[in-house]
């Protein structure tokens, strides 16, 4: 499976930085930037291969809820 780009990793990173710990869907945790987002599907596939490859810090997937949409944990400093 394909992995965020360096830019786009250097932005969820940022994100990722900022968000009080707790569990969030992809689209909570990157708020309003998330309309911007031009294959919302694709993204957030590329975007649980990063976490899984550990190239995003602070950040651990968790079960999917009942819509099938993965969350994630924001983990604490």
């Amino acid at each position: 499976m394909a992995l965020l780009s360096s830019a786009e990793i250097l932005q969820a990173q940022a994100i990722i930085n900022k968000t009080t710990p707790g569990i969030y869907e992809l689209k909570v945790l990157y708020g309003g930037t998330w309309s911007s987002i031009k294959s919302p599907t694709t993204f957030g596939a590329k975007f649980k291969a990063t976490v899984l490859a550990g190239n995003l810090r602070g950040i651990c997937i968790k079960s999917p809820k009942t819509d099938n949409h993965q969350t994630y944990e924001v983990l604490g400093k």
